[in-house]
């Protein structure tokens, strides 16, 4: 699984769903896929505005949020895939940081404080 951030884990996405082929994804014809504009980002002329600026993280987040949809069929799938080491969107799939996730999921399933009436 590849480590990093979500914009270098685009890119090892691609890389293994065209065989480990730099070419491949410089030359991948299919541009419906949600990552598509993200596979190059760090390589593309012109495309410094997809993948540098204050929001380039949130969109490369959402974009794998719809890749993540697209393979599994719907929430409930991605919330129940089972790709964990062979997938390297996996960590990223909630369209969040894994930092995030984590956090968000620790408060909601924390201990809440009983509250009696008088």
């Amino acid at each position: 699984m590849a480590s990093g951030g979500s914009i270098a884990c685009i890119r090892h996405f691609c890389l293994e769903c065209q065989g480990g082929s730099p070419k491949g994804v410089r030359e991948c014809p299919d541009t419906a896929c949600p990552l598509w504009p993200w596979r190059m980002a760090a390589a593309q002329p012109g495309a410094e505005a997809l993948w540098r600026g204050p929001d380039a993280a949130r969109r490369a987040l959402r974009e794998i949020r719809r890749q993540c949809l697209a393979c599994a069929g719907g929430r409930r799938e991605v919330r129940q895939c089972a790709a964990r080491e062979a997938c390297p969107l996996w960590r990223w799939r909630f369209g969040v940081r894994p930092r995030t996730y984590r956090a968000v999921r620790q408060r909601f399933f924390a201990p809440k404080p009983l509250s009696l009436l008088d």
